[in-house]
């Protein structure tokens, strides 16, 4: 974290995006990121001074320091088909850049040199690898910014009490600008319906991520579970190919720790990734049906940086 001082990723984001609201206003969607670390970081006696797309093998981004003078790098991993991706990543760096770096002064540069390591490479799929202090911190930097693209009050609004449909996640990519995995994700992270998402390939659940509501009820998404063929999912692209709403399963189908029941799927398929996106939704839990008192542990955090959130 910056010496000194120890920030909430979440405070931090919607500081900067009530800045962001009183100087734009209504049209402040979908941030310019990048503008904004340069700007805020300005304010620094270390601040970003270049950030640039390029070609980063095995990377998504870093933030890395300057090797003559008390500033920073963002570099990013570049896609023109994912922008959204790519403004997510900035956005990410940007975080480790306002919550976890050390900061630099002369008194660091020996002789015109750097004189300490202290920068952050974000890696795909690599969480599992890491240490609890690097997990913890790439989440950081994840929830920073999630909150800082997509604000949850202006969220809220754009989704209201609607039931989430194809149109209404597209609505979304477009306002944020950002992936469809994360629309998804910060939609489950803030409902207080009963849902899930699971991102699956080649037949299996890659990782899945469950409201709070449905967690407290027994539904989890275990890594590698297998997709029921006879869900959307599990039929393919061609099952439902226009579907904008979801469809209502009945029992059967999606079973979990407590057994199945009756579920609306809605899902996407990105034949580009070679995977699918599911929503699933349901009804309230019966009455004092809950498992809050159990720790249920979240087979996204197998996942943080992932290359497609």
């Amino acid at each position: 974290m910056v010496e000194g001082a120890a920030k909430s990723p979440r405070k931090e984001a919607i500081r900067l995006s009530k800045l962001l609201e009183i100087s734009l206003g209504a049209d402040r969607f979908p941030v310019d990121v990048a503008s904004l670390a340069r700007e805020i970081s300005r304010n620094y006696g270390d601040p970003i001074d270049k950030i640039v797309g390029d070609e980063l093998p095995g990377f998504e981004g870093m933030l890395r320091p300057h090797k003559k003078r008390p500033a920073w790098h963002i570099v990013y991993s570049t896609n023109p088909q994912y922008r959204g991706r790519e403004r997510f990543t900035i956005a990410h760096e940007f975080g480790h850049y306002m919550l976890h770096r050390p900061e630099l002064s002369a008194a660091d540069y020996r002789d015109g040199l750097l004189t300490k390591e202290c920068g952050f490479e974000c890696l795909p799929l690599q969480s599992n690898e890491w240490k609890q202090a690097e997990r913890e911190r790439e989440e950081e930097a994840d929830t920073f910014a999630s909150y800082l693209l997509m604000p949850i009050d202006d969220y809220r609004v754009q989704v209201g009490r609607n039931e989430m449909s194809r149109e209404l996640l597209a609505h979304i990519t477009r306002r944020y600008g950002v992936s469809l995995l994360a629309a998804v994700r910060k939609w489950i992270e803030f409902t207080d319906t009963r849902a899930a998402m699971v991102v699956a390939y080649d037949g299996y659940a890659r990782w899945g991520r469950a409201s709070d509501t449905a967690l407290k009820t027994g539904i989890f998404i275990p890594s590698g579970m297998p997709i029921p063929e006879a869900s959307v999912a599990g039929m393919g692209p061609s099952a439902l190919k226009d579907q904008d709403r979801a469809v209502q399963l009945p029992a059967g189908i999606w079973t979990f720790r407590r057994g199945s029941e009756p579920v609306r799927e809605l899902t996407i398929f990105s034949e580009r990734l070679g995977l699918s996106v599911t929503l699933l939704m349901f009804d309230r839990a019966p009455f004092g049906v809950s498992l809050a008192e159990e720790h249920i542990p979240d087979t996204y955090d197998q996942f943080v940086q992932s290359g497609q959130v």
